[in-house]
């Protein structure tokens, strides 16, 4: 499959090309400046997918149908072009503009990606305070990660000026490299060694959290350590 190859969605007639995902959509050039000033180790070097343009004159839902379908392409393919990871952008300062209206967003995201996933994964089907838990989608365990407005310079999640909401889905297999023969989850070592960069960036995070069972606690993390953790799934879907 070439880079520019253009593709038809299974649940639309819309078509969607590799390089519109991977460089030239809002959504992937907006999230540039996050992948470059982040301190994770990997996040420089990864390849990501960004959504389509949100229309903001079409429902949330509408716009979520539209994005689930393209997403669709994205587990899909990952593996075989390497893809690491799908950046979906929330445009507006609405979305994430506090830790309450975050919360929502991030429901309501996840709830309909789950309702229109062609693969009927059903990724927020269940309790989702369950240490079983963890979202689906494409037939994938998708690891979700967010940035927003809400999140002081300080913060782990800090979005280094943006006005959107970016909600990042990582598939389980792209940690694969990172994680030994026999293990599932990345090693203390690994761990320490990115809080460590994380800490003496000021940016340190709650390594406490990173470690309990509820994949859940760790999608939105709290504005300050310490503070309750973010039961965004249990927010209202009204207005969405």
């Amino acid at each position: 499959m070439s880079e520019g190859e253009r593709l038809e969605s299974p649940r639309t007639s819309v078509i969607f090309n590799v390089e519109d995902a991977e460089e030239n959509f809002p959504s992937i050039r907006n999230f540039e400046s996050i992948k470059l000033n982040t301190h994770c180790s990997y996040a420089a070097g990864s390849r990501l997918w960004g959504s389509p343009p949100f229309d903001k004159s079409l429902p949330f839902r509408s716009n979520l149908a539209n994005i689930a379908s393209h997403c669709a392409y994205f587990v899909s393919l990952s593996q075989i072009l390497k893809l690491d990871g799908y950046v979906i952008e929330l445009p507006d300062l609405k979305y994430g503009e506090n830790i309450e209206a975050l919360g929502g967003s991030l429901h309501a995201v996840l709830h309909y990606l789950a309702e229109f996933d062609p693969a009927g994964s059903r990724g927020m089907d269940g309790p989702i305070e369950d240490p079983a838990w963890c979202f689906a989608f494409g037939g994938e365990k998708i690891f979700v990660n967010v940035f927003a407005p809400c999140y002081p310079e300080h913060h782990s999640r800090y979005g280094f000026g943006s006005s959107s909401t970016f909600i990042v889905l990582q598939p389980r297999h792209t940690f694969a490299p990172a994680i030994r023969p026999g293990d599932s989850a990345l090693s203390p070592a690994i761990r320490q060694r990115i809080r460590h960069i994380f800490d003496v960036n000021n940016r340190s995070y709650d390594g406490g959290l990173s470690m309990v069972p509820f994949e859940a606690y760790r999608c939105i993390r709290p504005i300050r350590v310490g503070e309750p953790v973010v039961r965004w799934w249990e927010t209202s879907l009204d207005g969405f």
